[in-house]
């Protein structure tokens, strides 16, 4: 039986082969999925800021259905990999997918690239420092997506909004 999970801004969830992923609304936001292909468990994050400015991220407890809370890309990522180990993962098995980072609001003053650039970023960052391969991404444009996540076979289905 399938369990399917949704999470929403800020928030992260892990799980093993009987679950499925969502997150609705991804904009500028970047969804940092894991999946351990031998275990057969991944997690979703759907991060909203790049970097938690040097200060570290609060640890918050998880809900009644298991969701953590996490705002930023490069925490996101730290806690991704130590949750899907807690299940039973592996680090040395994980491959990332990243979907998001888009171009949603306008370039403030000074703002180069736009903070779907530097969510992105940040993702990409946290992840080399971890050794975990990129194997896919669905980043930047202009429109917004729905993701969902089959743990089990880690399958990553996105559907543009436009």
């Amino acid at each position: 039986m399938t369990t399917t999970v949704e999470i929403k801004i800020a928030e992260l969830y892990v799980g093993d082969s009987s679950h499925v992923i969502l997150t609705n609304g991804v904009g500028s936001c970047i969804i940092i999925v894991l999946h351990d292909r031998l275990k057969r468990i991944g997690g979703m994050a759907h991060a909203i800021l790049p970097y938690a400015q040097g200060v570290p991220a609060p640890a918050f407890g998880k809900d009644e259905v298991g969701r953590r809370f996490v705002k930023f890309a490069n925490t996101a990522v730290d806690m991704l990999v130590e949750e899907i180990e807690i299940a039973g993962g592996t680090k040395e098995h994980l491959v990332a997918k990243l979907v998001g980072g888009a171009h949603m609001f306008s370039l403030l003053e000074g703002d180069k690239f736009g903070i779907g650039w530097e969510n992105t970023e940040s993702a990409r960052k946290r992840l080399q420092f971890h050794g975990i391969v990129i194997e896919t991404e669905v980043v930047g444009g202009t429109a917004g997506r729905n993701v969902r996540f089959d743990c089990g076979t880690g399958i990553v289905e996105i559907i543009t909004k436009v």
